[in-house]
């Protein structure tokens, strides 16, 4: 239906829905992306600030997309924040990253083998897991 086919309904029945967002909890489409398991590195593509190859994980529909993923020692991991809800990278209790607004990337590079917990401080259902071997 048509916004003006849509306008002229609702005014015909007295009901009209508002669209409205909240920043803080924004969410949206993941851009298909139904991944969210094990992946090794790589990255979606088109990803500006993410080399191509890089360890990459997504902040989108309140989710860390992929929820794993493994990468070898030394390898920087790409973090970005797409979507206006303002997000962390919290690796293993500490805040890495600071405050993420919409299309910031943050690069983190592991201390060394381990697996590290990801999680948001603003959205405790968000979580992933880097294995670094």
């Amino acid at each position: 239906m048509s916004y003006l086919k849509y306008l002229r309904a609702a005014a015909l029945t007295g009901v009209l829905v508002v669209p409205v967002a909240f920043a803080a909890c924004g969410g949206g489409d993941d851009g298909g992306s139904s991944s969210n398991g094990d992946t090794t590195a790589g990255r979606a593509k088109g990803e500006e600030g993410v080399p191509d190859g890089a360890p990459f994980i997504d902040q989108n529909n309140l989710k860390f997309i992929p929820t794993k993923i493994t990468a070898n020692a030394g390898e920087k991991i790409y973090f970005k924040n797409s979507e206006t809800a303002l997000h962390t990278v919290t690796i293993d209790g500490k805040n890495e990253s600071g405050n993420m607004k919409k299309d910031h990337v943050f690069e983190w590079t592991p201390p060394g083998p381990g697996d590290y917990k990801i999680t948001c401080d603003f959205h405790p259902q968000m979580k992933s897991e880097v294995v670094v071997k």
